[in-house]
């Protein structure tokens, strides 16, 4: 089950973009169990997420992961705003990045208990790069690409960002590499 906020972002997203005829066209051909009636606090099935990218992706000819990267850095810019302050005063990307797990998921999982989250681990022994070892039974590593760009955004960094390895194609954890540009 997944948090509705993710659900009522990706609804106002496609609103936002596409237009609302198009939203409603998704959500009857999806004729999902929820109907399409989110709420940002209630949980829903992952299968509607995956049905609704699939819908979005046929209708705009947008490959799905491409989607998901779009909806990932959409829907970072609405998750900052709901963290607690100590959160938001981070000074960088690169640390506002590692207080991911053991901050922002702790906090989360605090909220809400019941929660299922990846997890990451991280390789900072260069300033230059942060490697981030996604793990996550969803597989939605490009979700995280994409919330990774938001959040380069929101501090203002230009980043390349690179995922060598990745579950889709077998592996047991995908590696994203963020790569900072050189201190001036």
């Amino acid at each position: 089950m997944m948090q509705g906020v993710v659900y009522t972002a990706l609804a106002d997203m496609v609103i936002e973009q596409l237009g609302l005829p198009v939203w409603e066209q998704i959500l009857d051909a999806a004729a999902l169990p929820s109907q399409g009636a989110y709420t940002a606090g209630a949980r829903y099935d992952d299968s509607e997420l995956l049905q609704l990218v699939t819908l979005l992706s046929q209708h705009t000819g947008i490959a799905a992961p491409d989607l998901v990267r779009s909806f990932g850095s959409y829907l970072f810019s609405q998750l900052y705003a709901t963290l607690p302050p100590e959160l938001q005063s981070c000074q960088n990307l690169r640390e506002f990045l590692l207080k991911i797990d053991s901050t922002i998921h702790k906090e989360v999982k605090r909220v809400y208990p019941d929660s299922y989250l990846p997890s990451f681990k991280y390789d900072d022994s260069n300033p230059g790069e942060l490697i981030m070892y996604y793990q996550s039974r969803r597989k939605m590593c490009f979700a995280a690409e994409g919330l990774i760009q938001g959040a380069a955004r929101q501090f203002n960094t230009d980043i390349q960002l690179s995922h060598p390895v990745c579950m889709h194609q077998g592996a047991d954890c995908c590696t994203l590499i963020v790569h900072f540009p050189e201190p001036k």
